[in-house]
């Protein structure tokens, strides 16, 4: 079985391509970046004992159709897992470039499924598509099921991925595909490149290294979080899956405050500098998914917030030889 991972050395693509080479899957993992991020994997790819025969890279312009028709007329893909997006402040300052790679990109990936007729299509999409408040929806978990209108947004990517899945969803009733995406929560963990919320790994990142963080929000600042590697395997379990019965999954976990996150950062680390915002009550975003859905159709349970902290403290300091912080 082989699997094309585009987006593959960015920050959940690196970790989907580790997951699935644990399951001795060939792995065809593209990305506009060959340089030191495919290094970086490629290194982890190693160190974990890996077949290296299993995993190949190509260098893949989600913009440039001709070169993604290469690499699906090159290979025989089972399932793909499309991860090539434009996130951060692209979407804001180069609306059209970030068009060009999340609108036109994608569907053109949807394109690929249908001639190629790849069994299953698996995507991230955002709870930003619930919009940017969550009282507008009242103090209860959102389903999948939710919808609010163009007025209640405040991220260009949130509405590009809501836009993503109106077509997903056109696709599947036109073509019949098996198309399935899910839509991450605050997703934390060591790597995050450039996007609107660095402090999704600053927070505990930066007081792992000795170094205080300034949070953008109130300790009162409620918000659903989800580690990076769980995020991951959510989407390698509906790309490998025989039969979905949905096609949008809530990737939950769990809804803390910014009380409880200092809390859970200083019983690890307990002269760790953090500072908020008590000017901003509440982030942009909604903080409260229900997960049920994906927990039942993939029976994956993802860590609780406490383990990921823990998890990327340690990453943290890692990847700045220092040693872990033993439970």
């Amino acid at each position: 079985m082989t699997i094309l991972v585009t987006g593959a050395t960015g920050y959940i693509g690196s970790r989907v391509v580790l997951q699935l080479a644990k399951r001795n899957l060939e792995i065809i993992a593209a990305d506009l970046d060959m340089g030191k991020n495919k290094d970086k994997l490629g290194k982890k790819y190693i160190a974990a004992g890996h077949d290296l025969n299993l995993l190949k890279f190509e260098k893949l312009d989600i913009t440039n159709l001709e070169n993604i028709e290469s690499i699906f007329e090159k290979y025989h893909f089972d399932s793909v897992i499309n991860l090539a997006y434009g996130i951060g402040m692209i979407c804001e300052n180069n609306p059209l470039l970030a068009s060009k790679i999340n609108i036109v990109g994608t569907t053109s990936i949807f394109e690929m499924i249908v001639k190629h007729k790849i069994r299953r299509l698996v995507f991230a999409s955002s709870e930003t598509v619930y919009g940017a408040n969550q009282s507008f929806y009242g103090k209860r978990p959102i389903t999948e099921n939710d919808y609010s209108g163009i007025d209640q947004h405040f991220y260009t990517y949130g509405v590009m991925k809501l836009l993503n899945e109106f077509m997903a969803e056109k696709y599947i009733k036109k073509h019949g595909c098996s198309i399935a995406y899910t839509r991450p929560s605050v997703v934390f963990g060591l790597g995050r490149q450039n996007t609107a919320i660095n402090w999704a790994e600053d927070f505990a990142a930066k007081p792992a290294l000795e170094e205080p963080v300034h949070l953008p929000f109130s300790k009162k600042s409620t918000d659903n979080w989800i580690y990076v590697d769980d995020c991951a395997e959510q989407l390698v379990r509906l790309a490998l899956k025989d039969k979905l019965n949905f096609s949008s999954y809530n990737t939950g976990s769990q809804t803390v405050t910014g009380e409880e996150l200092e809390k859970t950062v200083k019983k690890i680390l307990p002269n760790a500098e953090i500072y908020f915002d008590e000017k901003n009550l509440r982030t942009p975003l909604i903080d409260d998914q229900d997960d049920s859905r994906i927990r039942k159709e993939i029976d994956f349970y993802p860590r609780s917030f406490a383990e990921g902290v823990r998890a990327l403290i340690n990453d943290a300091r890692k990847a700045n030889n220092l040693p872990s912080i033993k439970a």
